[in-house]
């Protein structure tokens, strides 16, 4: 009887390798025939595509050729780099509308989803409901935060314009901060847009002038118009 052992040598790879946080077994890189991996360079168990690699620690590869597989191993060392979620406030307010690309959170490369997990990508386009969360996550060298940043949002009316007489009267040295108008955070236009007037600017005769109101953070979009 004339004997053959057949051999089968481990397979080759790089023995250190890097990858984003989330990654699985099935993401390890080696080359040979029928790839296993392994939990210890002799014996141990052998690990299914979907275990999550842990940061630090050595994977063992083997290859099977022709039936006989190998018990040399590849040792493979898995650094995971890790993103932390973006910061940022985690309550934000609006008024009247917005949209998601203005939700502020700090990070590189910040995308937003409708879910703290899965979920969907939201587009900077999209309009924003009152009261509903949005997750941010960022993404550094080309690795994509695992958690999320929440970010609750509240939409506020805009409020009406300020009531008051639309005809006032004054003498000579009148400035604006003798116009009347009913609301609250009252501001004195020349028109409708622009900078506000300064309280101490002079009034002139037949102008007319033009007032909001601010409530809650929110400046009315329409004026009370006052002709001088």
């Amino acid at each position: 009887v004339t004997v053959i052992i057949n051999t089968t040598a481990a397979p080759t790879g790089s023995s250190s390798q890097t990858f984003c946080a989330g990654a699985t077994v099935s993401n390890l890189l080696a080359t040979g025939t029928a790839i296993q991996w392994y939990d210890a360079a002799i014996g141990g168990n052998l690990l299914s595509g979907g275990t999550i690699l842990a940061n630090g620690t050595t994977y063992y590869a083997a290859q099977t050729v022709s039936g006989c597989v190998s018990t040399a191993r590849l040792a493979v060392t898995v650094n995971v780099s890790t993103v932390a979620a973006p910061t940022g406030s985690s309550s934000q307010s609006f008024c009247g509308s917005t949209v998601v690309a203005n939700l502020a959170a700090n990070g590189v490369n910040i995308q937003w989803y409708d879910s703290p997990s899965g979920g969907n990508l939201v587009s900077g386009g999209t309009t924003v409901n009152n009261g509903t969360t949005y997750y941010a996550t960022q993404t550094i060298s080309g690795c994509e935060s695992q958690t999320r940043l929440a970010v609750t949002v509240t939409i506020i009316p805009y409020p009406n314009e300020p009531t008051g007489n639309a005809s006032q009267s004054f003498c000579s040295s009148a400035t604006v901060a003798n116009l009347t108008a009913v609301g609250t955070g009252i501001q004195w236009y020349a028109a409708q847009g622009g900078n506000p007037l300064l309280s101490s600017t002079s009034l002139t005769n037949g102008a007319t002038y033009y007032a909001t109101q601010t409530v809650s953070g929110c400046e009315s979009p329409t004026f009370l118009a006052v002709t001088v």
